[in-house]
């Protein structure tokens, strides 16, 4: 009798924004190591997060976030789940993470789920979880 093992498929929907990875990034035609990464979201959007859609990652130990040499498209197969989140991760790589978002920027307006992310990770951190994540500073008093 033969067995077979089947590997569950894993699809973009397995992946939400701010999601630690392990990938292999591509320069110059070749996957190089592989490196942490995180997911920045859907490639082409959320509505779009189908089991072929692809997903863009942030490898940000290369830097701040610029599409090519730190921001790539990759397959849902070609990524391994780290079990580290933004809040549970180092304190000092938490706050290169942080700063280099606001340096670089994403295609398309990506990255706004991310964002939203990092900013309630800061606010855990500093014990602020209770408040508004949709309160916003004004310059003028109402």
């Amino acid at each position: 009798m033969t067995t077979t093992y089947q590997t569950p498929v894993t699809t973009a929907q397995d992946f939400p924004a701010a999601t630690f990875v392990l990938g292999g990034p591509w320069e110059r035609g070749n996957q190089i190591d592989p490196r942490p990464a995180v997911v920045v979201g859907s490639f082409g959007g959320r509505e779009r997060a189908a089991e072929t859609s692809p997903l863009v990652v942030w490898f940000f130990s290369g830097g701040a976030p610029e599409p090519g040499p730190t921001v790539q498209a990759m397959f849902p197969h070609e990524l391994t789940p780290i079990g580290d989140t933004l809040t549970t991760m180092d304190g000092q790589a938490f706050r290169v993470l942080a700063a280099s978002l606001h340096r670089g920027r994403f295609a398309y307006d990506d990255g706004d789920e991310l964002r939203a992310a990092v900013r309630q990770a800061g606010r855990e951190r500093t014990g602020l979880t209770d408040a508004d994540p949709a309160a916003q500073y004004t310059c003028h008093r109402g």
